[in-house]
């Protein structure tokens, strides 16, 4: 452990006299200075890297392959010193080239704003012999349709949906997610998306809607997974927000007071709150043993928090990881 910890500072120092260009997501961070490096942010990171590193390596020992663990060294120093300095894998000109094939894809603006990331468009994306139409931002159609995220697939191990499965999709947003999913599983198989935003649930139906054989395959429940079962409040908020995080006024029920007849496939992007979810969603675990993508970014913590949560377990899971930026967001945790 100590000598992990040792190799991370020392590549910390020299990684600190690179300068990278065309490193900046602006399709990610609009309007934001492609210059900007945030010296409280990182200093803060190191001191809470010091403070756990007997945890983060406990937790890269659980991941089952050098690149896994490879990249989890590489996520650390991204955290510590930026997108000025660390050049991420991730980086390619096929990674870049995507963003010019989703633009080929746009047919239109949706009808549905948003200051987030702005406005919604609609794509008519192909897909062997057919084209799925959604309303979403172009990233959503990079991450899904050419990235493949969620779906992991490294030297023999093959972690996704599979035809016939029953699949989750924990933090539908737009329903692109789980339109990929009920591609993949089939008119054998079903998927249930879950979201506690009105107007994300509003979105999912009518893209639901537009695609009718893929929608047939999905039931849409319009609250989110935690640790507690609320039924949120009037106020709660109506616009265009992936990020919310789940508080009182949102919707959420657990995993197992949802009395599901079978779990195959597993995939959570809830904004912090996926151990909460899995804790009491623990039962189901046990019970199916589900294949899973847990979305691993959102806090600091969740580097080790939720990979040793699930060896606590007991169940024989083997976990790998990836991820689908240039920038700090969308690492993946699979577990098998």
């Amino acid at each position: 452990m100590e000598k992990w910890f040792s190799d991370i500072v020392m590549r910390m120092f020299r990684l600190m006299h690179d300068v990278h260009d065309d490193n900046f997501d602006a399709w990610r961070y609009r309007g934001a200075s492609p210059n900007v490096f945030f010296p409280d942010t990182h200093g803060d990171y190191l001191l809470f890297l010091e403070s756990h590193r007997r945890e983060f390596f406990a937790a890269r020992s659980l991941l089952a392959d050098d690149t896994s663990r490879s990249l989890f060294d590489e996520l650390i120093l991204f955290r510590l010193l930026g997108h000025l300095h660390v050049r991420l894998r991730t980086n390619t000109p096929e990674h870049r080239r995507a963003r010019q094939t989703v633009e080929q894809w746009r047919v239109g603006v949706a009808a549905h704003a948003s200051d987030v990331y702005g406005a919604l468009a609609n794509y008519v994306v192909p897909i062997d012999d057919d084209a799925l139409c959604i309303n979403c931002w172009p990233g959503n159609i990079a991450a899904n349709f050419i990235w493949r995220q969620y779906y992991f697939d490294r030297d023999g191990v093959w972690i996704a949906p599979r035809v016939g499965d029953h699949a989750l999709d924990v933090g539908g947003c737009f329903g692109d997610t789980a339109l990929t999913f009920a591609r993949s599983v089939g008119d054998r198989g079903h998927v249930y998306a879950f979201d506690p935003m009105p107007k994300h649930c509003e979105i999912m139906r009518e893209n639901f809607a537009m695609n009718p054989a893929l929608g047939e395959r999905i039931t849409l429940f319009d609250f989110g997974l935690s640790d507690r079962d609320s039924k949120g409040s009037e106020d709660a908020r109506m616009g265009i927000d992936p990020g919310a995080s789940l508080g009182d006024d949102l919707p959420t029920r657990t995993l197992d007071s949802l009395d599901l007849l079978r779990v195959d496939f597993v995939k959570m992007d809830v904004e912090g709150a996926e151990l909460m979810a899995l804790r009491e969603g623990e039962q189901s675990i046990r019970a199916f043993k589900p294949r899973m993508a847990l979305s691993l970014y959102h806090r600091d913590e969740d580097f080790f928090s939720i990979p040793l949560w699930l060896e606590a377990l007991g169940i024989g899971y083997r976990l790998h990881l990836d991820h689908y930026s240039i920038h700090r967001e969308e690492t993946v945790l699979y577990a098998v």
